[in-house]
């Protein structure tokens, strides 16, 4: 059996820029160019800001470049698409550091008791993410704040209608790309979103090493210090609240697990939850996500060269956070959430949540969890069918690297 993960169906034109560019790079030439110096040069002339707020991102940048060009495999549509995506981080960063300078008052913003979820993916993290959002006294970023989110996102959704439109279009071109992803992984400019995606103006993420290829940038952000990411997660934080009056935070992101100490330095009060499932239930399910998001980009998708690296990847992840935790040893600050709970027992087990961080939720709150969760069944875009051996994965032989984490977290039988 093939390793080759099928190429999607696409438009006439699509495939017809790709075909050009395999021609243009069999002759050595790789259009457009990806280099930090362009990047840069680009965002700049969109703004017309200079200011990047110092040079803590360079490294991560450089990075980013590197793996794009000499990992990723890119098709000409995930060339463009790769760059484009730079530019934009660039960009954003650019107004950001312009707008706060301008208002230096949000830097005194107060982020209270933030609310992480936090686990493998596949385990619950966006559901339980979007059921909690639903309390009014919460508030998650929705990812068209987080893609467009200058000038800065105020209550009155109405007077961002324009923008959203088109956060809506361009997010449509995905379909187009990678038909089927949404029957994997829901995602919509109007719903709460990883906030992760803050720290992609940071060029400091996994969603990039997620949709792309980008192996030895992975690396790097594991090892590097994720100080200078997270503070400016806390000023894009910050930036958007300042519009709208204090809320809670509730963010997610399965990679904020590596980093517990970091989190905690920058939000001391934060209010850690862990989800848990069999991570053998988990692999496969990742690994599709992965080659189905990546297959977008490129052509050359080896399933089980995608299996592997999963697998192994997060495998580290889990057991940087075990060790992590039993370092910290703050048991009141985390809470952990069985995947059972997710799917079967939601609002009974967020109250039980609540009730282990002193937290109050209203009859009103649970009233609106129940109302979205009995709106927003699981299968609404259709079911999402994978295998290990599509994966060259083994529930025995992989799962043994989970045996720790199994034994001191999982109570979940789905």
């Amino acid at each position: 059996m093939s390793n080759q993960w099928p190429i999607p169906k696409r438009p006439f034109a699509i495939n017809a820029i790709n075909g050009v560019g395999k021609l243009l790079s069999s002759v050595g030439i790789r259009r457009p160019l990806i280099n930090s110096s362009s990047v840069l040069a680009e965002a700049q002339k969109i703004t017309g800001l200079s200011d990047t707020g110092g040079d803590d991102y360079q490294v991560g940048l450089e990075k980013l470049v590197y793996a794009f060009n000499n990992e990723a495999a890119l098709s000409q549509i995930g060339r463009v698409a790769a760059k484009s995506t730079l530019v934009d981080s660039m960009v954003t960063r650019l107004q950001i550091i312009d707008y706060v300078k301008k208002h230096p008052e949000i830097r005194e913003q107060k982020i209270e008791r933030p609310i992480f979820i936090l686990g493998l993916p596949r385990t619950g993290t966006t559901i339980l993410h979007s059921i909690v959002a639903e309390d009014p006294d919460n508030r998650a970023p929705l990812m068209w704040e987080m893609s467009a989110p200058y000038p800065p996102p105020t209550a009155n959704r109405a007077a961002h209608e324009a923008t959203i439109l088109e956060v809506e279009k361009k997010s449509s071109q995905l379909d187009q790309l990678s038909p089927g992803f949404k029957a994997i992984h829901e995602t919509n400019p109007r719903l709460p979103e990883e906030c992760i995606t803050l720290m992609a103006s940071a060029f400091y993420q996994e969603q990039f090493s997620t949709v792309n290829r980008l192996p030895s940038y992975r690396q790097w952000y594991m090892d590097a210090d994720a100080t200078p990411a997270y503070e400016w997660h806390k000023l894009f934080l910050q930036y958007l609240q300042a519009s709208y009056g204090i809320k809670r935070w509730v963010l997610k992101s399965p990679l904020h697990l590596p980093f517990l100490p970091t989190i905690l330095k920058i939000y001391p009060d934060a209010c850690i939850v862990q989800t848990h499932r069999e991570p053998t239930k988990v692999l496969g399910s990742v690994s599709s996500l992965i080659c189905t998001l990546r297959s977008a980009f490129s052509d050359n998708i080896d399933t089980h060269q995608i299996g592997h690296e999963e697998s192994l990847f997060f495998a580290d992840v889990l057991q940087r956070g075990l060790d992590q935790r039993k370092a910290i040893n703050k048991p009141e600050q985390f809470y952990d959430f069985q995947f059972d709970d997710v799917i079967n027992r939601p609002v009974d087990a967020v109250a039980d949540m609540y009730q282990h961080f002193g937290l109050e939720l209203s009859s009103k709150a649970r009233k609106q969890m129940q109302l979205y969760i009995d709106n927003r069944p699981r299968t609404k875009h259709g079911k999402h069918s994978y295998t290990l051996d599509t994966f060259g994965l083994d529930a025995e032989k992989d799962g043994a690297m989970y045996a720790e984490y199994r034994g001191q977290f999982v109570r979940s039988v789905m």
